[in-house]
């Protein structure tokens, strides 16, 4: 054989090899653009059905507009924020609590809890079962006023709707948290307690069978900043859903 033999032999082994080198490149571009798209219809599959609220144990965490659902509170549920809304607190089993930061500039709250327990009127932090119907015994709850209570649904399942505020507290009167506080309920094992204080005025939603659990819904604000936080608060409401309902 002679040397053009040879050269023809080694060029085509190095067109093979070149050609080969190519394949393996269009085959691991492919499976990247396959990976890659992928990751974006899994992302959108995770944004379509809701983040998970972040852990706030540490300090509040800024949400981005969209929708997220519970992480530990149960029963579960999912609901939509727009801006300027933020994870307030720790979730419990029993207890989430969102914050604004809108209106004249203050941070005012939304809250949930599954209220299984309440404190006996009167500031002293005895606690007790949950009365079976807690519309009426936070309507006849000694330090607070309420409105009158209207119908509502609220993720298919009905409830009542009504505003509270607290009455003017005797200097003496003792809270567990906070001094112009009245005690409602304890959550998640004495956790966290869900409280009303004496300078704001909210909006109070009672739902007693979901799933089985009496969920209380609450946002509130002071009396100066309620008007224009209320139509914020009342949006994510409206947006609740509970998982499997």
């Amino acid at each position: 054989m002679g040397m053009t033999g040879v050269w023809n032999l080694k060029t085509r082994a190095a067109l093979l090899v070149v050609g080969l080198l190519a394949t393996l490149l269009v085959l691991a571009l492919s499976a990247c653009g396959g990976a890659g798209a992928g990751g974006k219809e899994e992302a959108k599959g995770e944004e379509a059905k809701g983040r998970p609220l972040p852990d706030a144990f540490l300090h509040p965490k800024a949400l981005r507009p969209g929708e997220y659902h519970s992480v530990k509170f149960k029963p579960p549920l999912s609901l939509k924020v727009s801006k300027g809304w933020e994870n307030a607190a720790e979730e419990l089993p029993a207890f989430i609590e969102l914050g604004y930061e809108g209106g004249t500039g203050g941070v005012n709250d939304l809250a949930f809890a599954n209220v299984k327990e309440v404190y006996k009127p009167g500031g002293l932090g005895d606690v007790v079962e949950a009365p079976k119907d807690l519309v009426g015994w936070l309507q006849h709850h000694p330090d607070l006023k309420t409105s009158k209570p209207q119908p509502v649904t609220l993720g298919g399942v009905k409830g009542e709707q009504f505003e509270v505020v607290v009455k003017d507290l005797p200097k003496d009167y003792y809270s567990l948290s906070c001094p112009d506080c009245v005690d409602i309920a304890p959550l998640s094992n004495d956790q966290a307690a869900a409280y009303f204080r004496e300078v704001n005025k909210r909006k109070v939603i009672v739902l007693e069978d979901v799933k089985g659990d009496t969920v209380m819904i609450w946002f509130a604000a002071p009396p100066d900043e309620f008007e224009e936080f209320a139509p914020e608060a009342q949006k994510v409401v409206d947006s609740v859903k509970w998982s499997g309902s």
